[in-house]
């Protein structure tokens, strides 16, 4: 009998990449999303459902015994709780919750972060990083000495089809239409993870016999500088890229004023799961479906406005012509 697999948040970027790929394993996919975004699966099971709304969860929820629940859309601690009293755990072998990099006192650690390095907020990620945390803890308080297995996973930047964030996308548009991409004048490093590759190592793990409570970071091995990202990017896309390297702090302004990373390294270690799973798809290859992605999707990518109003200051404020 096929293992039933609920996914909250299944229809978008990562939670969707997440259904294919146990489809294609063959197990009964569930979704459970709010039902704005139109499915095009053929065999998932949606179901719809404000996940804030305790009593629409337990409602639904009670219906079903699942075999594996995955919260990828997983914000906080309330939304664990809700998650966690809706669902029937009598059949439930194992939990997995997607959390961040975000989670680490970055402030005060030296990269690359390990799994038992100090949690806290941190000035960059600030409250988003906070509310995993108190949904990690939540969850393993919950989960500890029960018959359910719990996995933590903890990726850098996601990348991959389906990603409408303004990323990969972003760097993208501006190499197609020449224009400059203007970047922190640091030697920042970022890691990244593939869709598909955090898809196969939660298939992975469930096969493997691990604790009750088992924490990973999850990642490529070799983290890239901003500058080799965007050389990447441009490769696949088979023009060059301009970048401008830009003294944004003597100027007062946020690196996220005009790019869309933080800049600090946010890389993980990540030989604890490489012990177990260590495949991952060729970056350039990953950056090639990405592009392909972006040029079919690229009409209904929303880019922020006010990123392009605040290049166009710099652009100004450097005497940099972008006219063509």
């Amino acid at each position: 009998m096929k293992k039933k697999v609920l996914i909250m948040g299944g229809s978008y970027f990562i939670g969707k990449k997440i259904a294919d790929v146990f489809c294609e394993n063959k197990y009964d996919v569930f979704t459970l999303n709010r039902g704005t975004k139109k499915q095009d699966y053929e065999n998932v099971y949606n179901l719809i459902c404000d996940r804030n709304d305790s009593k629409q969860m337990e409602n639904i929820l009670s219906k079903y015994k699942f075999n594996i629940a995955i919260d990828v859309s997983g914000l906080n601690k309330a939304q664990a709780e809700i998650l966690y009293k809706s669902l029937n755990k009598q059949e439930l072998e194992s939990f997995v919750f997607i959390s961040s990099s975000a989670v680490y006192d970055v402030d005060n650690l030296i990269f690359p972060f390990k799994e038992n390095d100090i949690l806290k907020e941190n000035s960059y990620w600030t409250s988003y990083g906070q509310n995993k945390i108190e949904a990690e803890n939540y969850y393993i308080e919950s989960f500890k000495n029960s018959f359910t297995d719990i996995i933590i996973l903890r990726p850098p930047y996601v990348y991959g089809e389906n990603n409408y964030a303004q990323r990969e996308s972003f760097i993208f548009d501006h190499i197609c239409k020449d224009r400059p991409i203007i970047i922190p004048n640091h030697n920042t490093y970022l890691q990244f993870i593939y869709t598909t590759d955090l898809a196969n190592i939660i298939i992975e793990l469930l096969k493997t016999k691990k604790q009750n409570i088992s924490i990973f970071n999850v990642g490529n091995k070799k983290p890239v500088t901003i500058k080799e990202w965007i050389e990447c990017c441009a490769e696949v896309v088979g023009k060059e890229a301009k970048i401008i390297e830009y003294d944004y702090k003597t100027k007062g302004r946020k690196e996220r004023d005009f790019f869309p990373f933080f800049d600090y390294s946010n890389v993980l270690d990540t030989s604890k799961i490489n012990c177990i799973y260590s495949e991952e798809t060729d970056f350039m290859m990953g950056l090639k479906n990405s592009y392909d992605w972006y040029l079919e999707n690229r009409d209904s990518i929303p880019f922020k406005e006010n990123i392009i109003h605040n290049e166009d200051k710099i652009f100004k404020e450097l005497e940099i012509n972008t006219a063509k």
